[in-house]
């Protein structure tokens, strides 16, 4: 399967089920294993969340774009919301210590960096952050039979 899926929906975590339906059917049909397929769902979601909470700060004005582009090596999936974004660089360099278990924030950004091939922050001018998610197929006939 090549080619695009977008959805858009409100800032509101209600919404989170329906992007966890669309995510879990695209991996599936570019037969990703299911580790892989478990990794691209969380990822997916921490992304949404974090775009519902500090992007568009629960505003049910504003709404969450997402868009998975499918080729034959790899999803990309780009989660874009209104907000005015933060400095990623710096938080890259300095992401808290996820071992402490009891910090309810700063394990989002550790979770997708290490569960994707690789993560990118975007502010885009006049319409938000925009955070680029990508999962590369492995192993015959796709999926991540090769990742150990």
């Amino acid at each position: 399967m090549a080619g695009t899926i977008v959805i858009e929906f409100p800032s509101d975590y209600k919404f989170l089920n329906i992007v966890d339906l669309v995510t879990a059917e695209v991996v599936q049909t570019l037969c990703f294993e299911h580790k892989a397929a478990n990794e691209v769902g969380i990822s997916v979601i921490e992304a949404c969340t974090n775009a519902i909470e500090h992007g568009n700060k629960q505003s049910a004005d504003e709404s969450v774009r997402i868009e998975y582009h499918c080729a034959a090596d790899r999803l990309t999936i780009e989660v874009c919301d209104r907000g005015k974004g933060f400095d990623f660089a710096n938080y890259l360099a300095h992401i808290p210590n996820p071992a402490n278990i009891d910090h309810l924030r700063g394990r989002g950004i550790y979770i997708m960096k290490n569960m994707m091939d690789s993560l990118e922050f975007e502010m885009v001018p006049g319409q938000g952050m925009k955070v680029k998610l990508v999962k590369r197929l492995r192993g015959e006939g796709g999926g991540d039979a090769q990742q150990g």
